[in-house]
């Protein structure tokens, strides 16, 4: 297993979105298999409109932050 930790607005918790599946909420730790990634946020208003790259090398206390921000 691999782990990511995407980052919002802490009072805004949104739906990560990997490759199309609702996997869990922002601000938490959240466990995927290794591969390649498009990630996403649930609703609109943020930036970067998605991140994608390849999740491995990580370990559980020590995710890969993938941040988004408010527009």
């Amino acid at each position: 297993m691999e782990y990511i930790r995407v980052t919002f607005d802490p009072s805004d918790i949104r739906d990560v979105i990997a490759s199309g599946y609702a996997i869990g909420p922002t601000e938490t730790e959240l466990a995927v298999q290794p591969n390649y990634y498009v990630i996403s946020l649930s609703g609109a208003g943020y930036t970067p409109p998605y991140w994608y790259g390849v999740v491995s090398g990580t370990a559980p206390g020590d995710p890969l932050t993938i941040p988004f921000s408010k527009m």
